[in-house]
């Protein structure tokens, strides 16, 4: 159960999840957030469609995770991205499903591509475009072997995530990591066309919008990250965040269903991973094989991803690794979406004995 809070968002009705006692391990986070709810109140709220547009921040990105699939039943998931920082950054990720084939692109260029706009925003550099104003959106890139052109609706209003007990909804705090204003789209519809190897194939399907923005330094935290859609038509995502000793600085969520979105802190969510994958490439070690559990919704899910090796290496761009790709849900309720693990390190291994000092023994 919930509690029906006092304000509204474009229709939607918001909630904050049911008070709970504070396990021990997470009162230095409650003190922190509790800590930081003053300075957070004095920033100013959330207002779209303008805030949809570029800001004067130190980290801005545009991102679209998404499902597609053709009329013949052959299914694809992807994600295109657009980061700010001293520059434009883009990725794109495409996967088919049937082949396990992954696709990638990515590009470095100077400069601000916004042409401007205050109602939304339109991001043009080389074969890749990106433009949102308020519920219409389209995403057009090309690559060497692979392209997208999608239109996108939403017929629902955004969602400003906040943690339970902060003042400003869509304000997260990060802690020395800086704060971090975050709406989402979590159901768009697309449709339009993607091409890979030459062959053109009408596509439709649903995705997840992220708009992030503020004076944070994401290099500075670890994160897991899930955006799920459940058939039963609620979405949800969750961010557990680390610094990079894997101190935790925040755990939160937002479930929203049939217009009504609630707010988890980190006494709603229980986390668990059940094994890993580890990178030939990177040497790093991802967590696979999620348990998510929601308590207060009836949840116990089951996280699995589409391909174990969703490692993607963008350190010509954004000068990182991390995996990122689609999972299907199971468990109490079926679905699918994407996960995001960011900033971990690779495995070392244990230094190897010298052959002279093996001779002495």
């Amino acid at each position: 159960m919930s509690t029906q809070i006092t304000s509204s968002y474009g229709g939607r009705r918001h909630s904050r999840g049911k008070a709970h006692a504070v396990p021990s391990g997470a009162a230095s986070r409650v003190a922190t957030l509790a800590s930081a709810s003053a300075d957070a109140g004095l920033l100013p709220p959330v207002r779209l469609p303008a805030d949809d547009a570029v800001h004067d921040k130190l980290t801005e990105w545009w991102y679209y995770s998404g499902h597609l699939q053709t009329d013949s039943g052959e299914k694809y998931s992807f994600h295109l991205a657009s980061f700010l920082r001293r520059g434009t950054l883009t990725h794109t990720v495409l996967l088919d499903h049937r082949t396990e084939k992954r696709y990638t692109e990515q590009a470095r260029t100077a400069g601000n591509p916004s042409d401007g706009r205050r109602d939304g925003f339109n991001l043009t550099f080389g074969k890749w475009q990106l433009q949102g104003n308020g519920e219409k959106h389209l995403a057009r890139m090309a690559g060497k072997d692979f392209s997208l052109d999608l239109q996108l609706d939403d017929r629902n209003a955004p969602v400003l995530h906040q943690a339970p007990g902060t003042p400003v909804a869509g304000l997260l705090d990060f802690a020395a990591a800086g704060k971090s204003y975050y709406t989402s789209r979590p159901r768009m519809t697309a449709h339009g066309t993607l091409t890979v190897e030459g062959q053109r194939k009408a596509v439709r399907g649903e995705v997840w919008f992220d708009h992030q923005w503020g004076d944070f330094e994401a290099a500075n935290l670890r994160w897991n990250w899930f955006a799920l859609q459940l058939t039963d038509g609620a979405d949800i995502m969750i961010f557990e965040l680390f610094d990079r000793q894997g101190k935790p600085v925040q755990r939160m969520g937002t479930y929203a269903r049939n217009g009504t979105v609630t707010a988890l802190g980190d006494a709603d969510i229980a986390l668990g991973s059940t094994a890993s994958w580890m990178s030939p490439e990177s040497g790093v070690r991802y967590p696979l094989d999620w348990t998510v559990a929601i308590p207060s919704q009836g949840l116990q899910l089951q996280v699995d991803p589409v391909i174990r090796a969703s490692e993607f290496d963008s350190r010509t761009t954004t000068l990182n690794v991390y995996w990122e790709g689609a999972v299907k849900v199971s468990g109490s309720h079926n679905g699918g979406g994407f996960m995001e693990l960011s900033g971990y390190e690779p495995v070392k291994e244990p230094a190897k004995e010298p052959a002279s000092a093996k001779r002495k023994k």
